[in-house]
């Protein structure tokens, strides 16, 4: 091992001992250990960097796209209460014949219990996105439409779930996740006090120590401060990945009888272009909200329309899953197919929905958004502090400066955990072995050139 990565071994546990207090011995087995974990939280922040950057703003974008949609576009979102509304039927008539595809059919439509907003009619495009189109619920005038590329609420969240890239992007925002998890947890071994006297360094920043350390404790203290929440973050993304949630969570769920009821009214919630595949006619809006308000389905409703024709899906969205209900109706409105409530959930699937509540930033309203956004910059400050932090200790002549590979068998206790993470995660598994070859590879090149 070599001396500089002793001594920083030596210098992380000493700096965090109280200066009137002698630090306990580093040993060379813990040095070259620290070392090891202080290498793979290097590489692992250089992968999740862009990762963090792309998702943190898409991220923050979307959780206020309602604030947002109504800065830029209040006069198609708001308007004017005047009495009775006019049958949704009609409002869909105007939103369809104001469309550049007449003959399109919207697969989603917003009616807000706010008196005060229009009717949102949301189309789908073959390249992914959505795009809006308002009505007024009093008049039946169409207001206008935003096109799919502006439509920041649409935009946004496509954009953090991976589009334009589809299944390679979800992989990639996978891959970023998973890195981002293996970057928290080695932070956290590295923060962990190994010979402190005191809280100076381990909870709170030291003034008096020169620059480097002073920027390490900056990295080190708001990341403790945050690893748990920003671990429930991670966590909470991957049900929505391609891989993750189809390869794993689906089918654990199916062997242990843990399946979500399906109310995505009949695959409304994947776009294709064009108007193959739309209904032959429009389903009866206005006497499909007519049943839900008899089934006792009140305030803001999301109808979700059926590529196929299928039932359409009536939604009590309320930010919380564990206060929706959901109905699924035939087209004509003359039948009640489903009725669904958070009691059909079992538990699996009522521990994901809580998640993305929390990941959306619903379930507490906008306090929840409040938090969530100070994650968000908590996380663009572990990255600047820790670039930071990198370039000060990096030497003169440039370069990565990654900590040096280490020689030896890993400690029981990290197999362990690497072989977990890597089972639960299979895409971190593929590329922690591919890591693994190449670096295998780079290291026998480097002492064939010595």
């Amino acid at each position: 091992m070599s001396a500089a990565v002793q001594s920083d071994e030596v210098q992380a546990g000493a700096l965090q001992a109280d200066a009137t207090q002698p630090a306990r011995p580093v040993t060379h087995r813990r040095a070259r250990q620290y070392a090891r974990l202080w290498r793979w939280h290097f590489f692992a922040a250089l992968l999740v960097v862009p990762f963090i950057l792309w998702q943190g703003v898409t991220g923050v974008a979307y959780l206020w796209h309602e604030d947002i949609a109504d800065a830029l576009w209040p006069q198609l979102r708001l308007v004017e209460p005047r009495g009775a509304m006019v049958p949704l039927d009609r409002q869909l008539a105007a939103a369809r014949d104001a469309n550049a595809n007449a003959d399109a059919m919207p697969v989603r439509v917003l009616r807000a219990a706010d008196r005060s907003r229009s009717t949102q009619f949301v189309f789908a495009h073959g390249n992914g996105l959505t795009s809006p189109s308002f009505v007024d619920p009093y008049t039946g005038r169409w207001l206008g439409s935003v096109p799919a590329h502006t439509w920041l609420p649409g935009l946004t969240r496509s954009l953090h779930g991976g589009w334009p890239l589809g299944r390679a992007g979800s992989w990639l925002l996978e891959l970023g996740a998973c890195w981002c998890i293996v970057m928290v947890l080695s932070g956290l071994y590295l923060w962990w006090p190994r010979a402190a006297r005191g809280m100076a360094g381990v909870l709170y920043p030291r003034l008096r120590h020169s620059a480097r350390v002073f920027w390490r404790d900056l990295h080190a203290v708001v990341g403790i401060a945050f690893s748990a929440v920003l671990l429930a973050f991670l966590v909470t993304a991957l049900p929505w990945t391609d891989f993750w949630g189809g390869h794993v969570l689906k089918p654990l769920q199916r062997w242990s009888g843990q399946l979500a009821p399906d109310t995505r009214g009949g695959g409304a919630h994947h776009p294709v272009g064009g108007h193959a595949g739309h209904p032959a006619r429009a389903p009866a809006l206005q006497r499909i909200v007519d049943v839900a308000a008899a089934e006792g389905l009140r305030g803001d409703l999301q109808i979700d329309i059926a590529r196929d024709g299928g039932p359409v899906t009536v939604a009590m969205k309320s930010g919380r899953a564990a206060n929706e209900r959901v109905l699924r109706v035939t087209p004509d409105g003359t039948r009640v197919i489903a009725r669904i409530g958070w009691r059909d959930y079992p538990t699996i699937p009522r521990l994901v929905a809580t998640g993305v509540d929390l990941h959306e930033g619903t379930f507490l309203g906008r306090a929840n958004r409040i938090f969530n956004t100070v994650v968000v910059g908590a996380l663009f400050w572990l990255v600047v502090t820790g670039v930071i932090g990198w370039y000060r200790r990096r030497p003169g002549e440039g370069g990565l400066s990654a900590p040096p590979r280490q020689a030896g068998p890993l400690p029981r206790w990290l197999r362990g955990v690497a072989i977990a993470l890597c089972v639960a995660m299979p895409l971190l598994g593929i590329s922690v072995l591919l890591l693994w070859l190449v670096d295998g590879v780079l290291g026998v090149a480097g002492r064939w050139r010595e």
